[in-house]
């Protein structure tokens, strides 16, 4: 079977990392796979390892190409877009490269309302195959735009996996709380990233011996004195991060899966979230997780850190169960029913 995608660009963010993971696990089922990016998107962010995918063990073709059409991608027997722009780009290629699928991660409407209305316009362009990651994702496109959709959630890869639980800290054990950081995209803060420092910041005055650590692509300029920033990480590298942290915080508001609550989980930490992306679909407050309702509120985000400080079996416990809900979704059974979800159509 011959597979394209269509990708805006391939800089490191979770989107790309899920879409290519599928593609390298498409080429390990024998299908021949190319992905196709714009030129342009090297003009925009220059030309990087970053920009390039180098940061991306690739077992396909990458082709970067002037325009995305007809001229430029081969034919085949499957064409997936990703990221509402690559939708239309979609749209408009012939039968010739195949059936159409729309691999929608996130409703993507932070932008100004003119490209908003783009975005909602998206999901209603004709195709073959609509895929959402998540149960909320998909109900929320039935009932905001009537656009139906397969849901196919995403997964931790095996080897990622931890095989024990972390231990039970004592009490003079300090405890570690993680952050991921993204800086703000468009005009939406829903990462609510900067209220997240905030909240650290007072949370770190407040106890003297709990050790503030984030990850991110590019550290924020604004990080407070005393706190740990590790920039751009490997997946080793990253995992190691994970296990050194007890209390991983995601002050996002809204997540259209949230790779960094499952990869937490995945490693023992326990998440403080809201109710929302991978947390809405297998998440269950104060047994593997702990869900916040106001994520702007500063008691609550307080309240809950000091709850755990002051209750170390109970991060034991959580962590636990955290541990042992992530290793039901595996990426390999998910990339498994995406592959024969490309099956049926073709």
């Amino acid at each position: 079977m011959k597979i394209n995608m269509l990708l805006p660009g391939l800089n490191h963010s979770g989107g790309v990392q899920v879409a290519l993971s599928y593609l390298n696990y498409f080429v390990q089922k024998g299908a021949s796979v190319v992905c196709y990016v714009p030129m342009r998107a090297l003009l925009k962010k220059g030309i990087t390892n970053d920009s390039l995918g180098r940061w991306f063990d690739n077992k396909f073709e990458i082709r970067f190409v002037p325009f995305v059409n007809n001229m430029t991608v081969r034919s085949a027997d499957i064409t997936i877009a990703t990221a509402w722009k690559t939708s239309y780009w979609l749209k408009n290629l012939s039968a010739k490269k195949g059936k159409k699928v729309y691999f929608i991660q996130d409703y993507e409407t932070w932008f100004k309302d003119n490209k908003n209305r783009r975005v909602r316009k998206s999901y209603h362009l004709p195709m073959d195959l609509r895929v959402s990651v998540s149960t909320e994702l998909q109900k929320k496109l039935q009932m905001l735009d009537n656009c139906d959709s397969e849901v196919i959630c995403n997964g931790i890869k095996e080897k990622y996996l931890r095989t024990s639980y972390k231990k039970n800290k004592n009490n003079e054990s300090p405890i570690v709380i993680g952050m991921p950081y993204r800086e703000k995209k468009g005009n939406s803060d829903v990462k609510n990233c900067e209220f997240g420092i905030k909240a650290l910041k007072k949370i770190q005055l407040e106890n003297s011996n709990l050790q503030v650590q984030f990850f991110g692509f590019k550290k924020p300029k604004n990080l407070p004195t005393g706190m740990h920033f590790l920039e751009n990480p490997s997946r080793t590298e990253l995992m190691k991060w994970y296990d050194s942290v007890d209390i991983l915080y995601i002050p996002s508001i809204y997540e259209g899966w949230g790779l960094p609550a499952m990869e937490g989980m995945a490693r023992g930490c326990v998440v403080i979230g809201s109710n929302t992306g991978c947390l809405k679909e297998f998440g269950k407050n104060k047994l593997n997780c702990i869900k916040l309702n106001d994520m702007k509120s500063m008691n609550q985000i307080t309240h809950t850190v000091q709850m755990l400080i002051e209750n170390k079996n109970m991060i034991y416990k959580i962590s636990k169960s955290a541990l042992n809900t992530v290793r039901s979704y595996t990426f390999e059974k998910y990339a498994n029913n995406f592959w024969n979800q490309l099956i049926k159509l073709v």
